[in-house]
């Protein structure tokens, strides 16, 4: 990307974004307004010039407060374990997105974090969507070429990544640790389906964004444990520490949505889980990443085979 106005404009939108939502969930002691996703939103919405994903904007509000609203329902009403909630948050949003035949993955995030940190609060959804509208509002001031192109996982495929992400689930399930399972925090899901979907071009650099991943847990860990937890100071300064820090690698690295979603987790965590958050980050993205691109070699191949018995 060069370095022109409009591409500082963009920049500075996104750390806006992100200091603003910090900001507002430190005085209103709120944490349920803090949505980490926003972040990748962001980077897709409003910092690529081009589409990233198959959606109208209407669709944008939509489904992502849809999705939150599905999250916080399941979390509040279904008394079974936390393993259950979680999987099932994420077969209901992969679902949903299938039928609308739109590929913004990060719309599964919305659902699956109020499982994951147990929200309980009608703020979360509501905040969602005042963010929601927020994205579409500046997509309009931003440019961005559309998409239009759409290849949708296939039931089998869907399949395949729910056992993927059962894998962890049942490494938490058995140790009874409720540490691990920030190591399957939502945008390591988002980031296996970004992998496992034909469309993408991650796949042909998966080491650079392991990397990328597991420096953004990095600076997002230093930052909250150093600025505010330890000297005291305001959540949006650490905010716009984090993410100029991370708008800086994505000038070196080519940005990742996800990432910078991984770079607000910190935010949410408690003491106990803080520090290992980076380790547990590089495990489960290494886990995420690697199923992700073998299941898009196993779609590659199989339509492959698809096409030779077609022409025989």
């Amino acid at each position: 990307m060069k370095t022109d106005k409009t591409t500082l404009l963009r920049y500075l939108a996104v750390v806006l974004m992100l200091v603003v939502i910090a900001a507002i969930a430190e005085l209103t002691g709120q944490n349920e307004v803090i949505f980490p996703e926003a972040g990748a939103l962001c980077v897709g919405l409003w910092l690529m010039p081009k589409g990233v994903w198959n959606v109208r904007s209407w669709q944008i509000p939509l489904l992502l407060t849809v999705a939150a609203t599905i999250g916080l329902i399941i979390n509040l009403l279904l008394p079974i374990g936390f393993e259950l909630r979680f999987l099932l948050a994420f077969i209901i949003v992969m679902l949903l997105l299938r039928t609308l035949r739109c590929n913004m993955y990060p719309v599964v995030s919305a659902a699956m974090l109020p499982v994951l940190i147990n929200t309980t609060s009608w703020v979360y959804p509501t905040s969602v969507l005042v963010i929601s509208l927020v994205l579409i509002l500046v997509r309009k001031m931003l440019p961005q070429s559309e998409r239009t192109d759409y290849h949708p996982f296939s039931i089998t495929q869907m399949v395949r990544l729910s056992l993927v992400l059962i894998v962890p689930l049942l490494v938490t399930h058995l140790t009874q640790s409720t540490t691990l399972r920030f190591a399957i925090v939502p945008p390591l899901v988002v980031t296996m389906i970004e992998f496992a979907n034909r469309q993408s071009g991650f796949r042909k650099r998966p080491w650079s964004i392991w990397m990328l991943i597991v420096a953004a847990s990095g600076i997002g860990v230093a930052v909250e444990l150093l600025l505010h937890r330890t000297w005291h100071l305001p959540m949006a300064l650490g905010i716009l520490i984090a993410s100029v820090l991370m708008l800086m690698l994505f000038r070196h690295f080519k940005p990742f949505a996800p990432a910078l979603a991984i770079t607000m987790v910190p935010l949410l965590l408690p003491n106990e889980v803080l520090l290992w958050f980076p380790l547990l980050t590089a495990v489960g993205s290494g886990w995420f990443i690697a199923m992700g691109v073998l299941l898009n070699q196993q779609d590659v191949a199989e339509r492959r085979a698809t096409r030779s018995r077609k022409k025989t």
